[in-house]
């Protein structure tokens, strides 16, 4: 999806989330107003971090990149 289109996601009231795993596992979030992803939370594994990535997905309003 393209910035563009993320904005217009984003404007109606969603929360863009996307893994990384640089330097740490962590979950990085786009809302709305912001024009940058920002750290949600860090891990000490990727298995943890997939636990609260799969448990953030179940809120209608977030949405993955």
């Amino acid at each position: 999806m393209d910035r563009k289109s993320q904005d217009k996601v984003l404007k109606a009231g969603f929360t863009i989330i996307r893994k990384d795993d640089q330097p740490t596992p962590r979950i990085k979030a786009r809302l709305e107003g912001g024009k940058d992803y920002k750290t949600l939370q860090k891990f000490e594994t990727k298995a943890a971090r997939d636990r609260a990535f799969a448990e953030l997905l179940k809120d209608e309003t977030v949405i993955s990149d």
